[in-house]
């Protein structure tokens, strides 16, 4: 037999209206309490507590209070925003050791049918072959395709991955400017942009951090270019500027060294 794991033992439908219940109180709550609030009755609460608390939807002793998580589950679910209700459900399950050796149980088998799946469940919580474990077990099922990462395909359920989150990558791109001809040069090197250009009389040392996601690197040679290119029309344009006209200042926010050749 498994270690124990205390399973729901009310259909999806009914966690859902204890969840919400929680949610909508929001601070310490006792079963009378979400009983008012939902119209169930304390029995058929206190019977999923241990899971939601397993789960960390709710947390505390004999009054219950709902979770950061849970009370953004509770909301996405009382607003019927099915693709938000799913991604809270999945970083529950990615927090519940549990969630995640029954999607990995299907994931090893590629296939299961819901019977099978809910024995498992069943097996894997320690629990009896009883009714209630059933429905508890058919419940562990919809949440799981709840949160999109089981579907039914042919029949059978089958694991899904999750997209996988854009990951932001800070990216440093060095811009130098000399005393040479304008030149532009954008050089990448293990994930580090570096452009340079090259102008008369002044020597500009540039650095600019740019967040972004890898799909982002493919343009941006261009719009360092494009910096560049605006760096060097405003110098050309100033070539043999009047006696009485000082030269315009460097830009003091954005120059990090300025050396006078």
């Amino acid at each position: 037999m498994a270690d124990e794991f205390p399973l729901p033992n009310s259909s999806y439908k009914e966690l859902i209206k204890i969840i919400q219940g929680y949610g909508r109180i929001g601070t310490e709550a006792s079963l009378a309490d979400v009983a008012r609030l939902t119209a169930m009755n304390e029995t058929g609460i206190s019977g999923n507590n241990k899971f939601l608390v397993a789960i960390g939807i709710v947390k505390g002793g004999k009054k219950k209070t709902i979770t950061p998580i849970g009370a953004e589950l509770a909301t996405a679910l009382e607003h019927d925003l099915t693709e938000e209700a799913a991604v809270k459900w999945r970083a529950v399950v990615e927090a519940t050791d549990f969630l995640q050796n029954v999607i990995a149980a299907v994931r090893i088998r590629k296939t299961m049918d819901e019977s099978s799946l809910e024995s498992h469940v069943a097996y894997s919580a320690g629990q009896p072959k009883t009714p209630a474990v059933a429905t508890g077990a058919r419940t562990v099922v919809d949440i799981l395709t709840a949160a999109g990462l089981l579907k039914e395909e042919g029949g059978t359920l089958i694991a899904v991955a999750p997209e996988p989150r854009p990951i932001a990558e800070t990216v440093e791109q060095s811009l130098s400017l000399s005393d040479s001809k304008p030149s532009d040069n954008v050089i990448f090197e293990r994930g580090v942009a570096r452009a340079s250009t090259r102008l008369g009389g002044v020597q500009l040392n540039i650095d600019v951090t740019v967040q972004c996601t890898p799909a982002d690197l493919e343009d941006l040679g261009r719009k360092l270019r494009k910096v560049l290119k605006d760096f060097n029309e405003p110098e050309a344009k100033a070539e043999a500027p009047p006696q009485s006209t000082p030269a315009p200042p460097a830009p003091v926010a954005l120059v990090n060294e300025v050396a006078e050749e």
